[in-house]
């Protein structure tokens, strides 16, 4: 949650919500900030080690089972994985790292690649990501005209 909350140059980008053990598979709910005709938000779910990175090319030691591959990507919202390479001396100087889960999920994954991290310029890329989804799915158009049973 902290790397998500971080403020940056362009102030704080995120307000994430913890959602723990309450809601399978998706650790951390997030909504943009910033003055936007509707609600923006993300799914993420966070694995956290301290087994380091693979010897051979350098990607982060994580388990994600392939059920909590298939249940993120199947979310009509955008979502991710973070996973967290945490400093147990000095927790301020773990590093997090980020990729998308979308489309077919056919493994599990054992590591994350570090391609992405959580830096201040990725934040903002991973805030215009969001929004750029929620701006091309139109919801609001769709919400008011959907049939209901419970119209009042």
């Amino acid at each position: 949650m902290v790397f998500l909350s971080r403020k940056t140059a362009q102030g704080h980008l995120f307000s994430p919500t913890l959602i723990g053990d309450k809601w399978p598979t998706i650790d951390l709910y997030a909504e943009v900030i910033g003055n936007y005709n509707s609600k923006m938000f993300c799914f993420f779910q966070v694995k956290t080690t301290d087994q380091g990175y693979t010897a051979q090319d350098k990607k982060l030691k994580i388990q994600v089972k392939l059920q909590d591959l298939v249940r993120l990507s199947k979310y009509n919202a955008p979502t991710y994985l973070i996973g967290i390479d945490h400093n147990e001396t000095e927790p301020f100087k773990s590093k997090g790292y980020i990729a998308t889960i979308r489309g077919p999920q056919t493994n599990r994954l054992s590591s994350l690649p570090t391609t992405y991290e959580l830096t201040e310029a990725n934040l903002v890329l991973l805030r215009d990501e969001v929004v750029s989804y929620w701006n091309s799915v139109n919801t609001m158009v769709r919400k008011p005209i959907y049939p209901s049973n419970f119209d009042i």
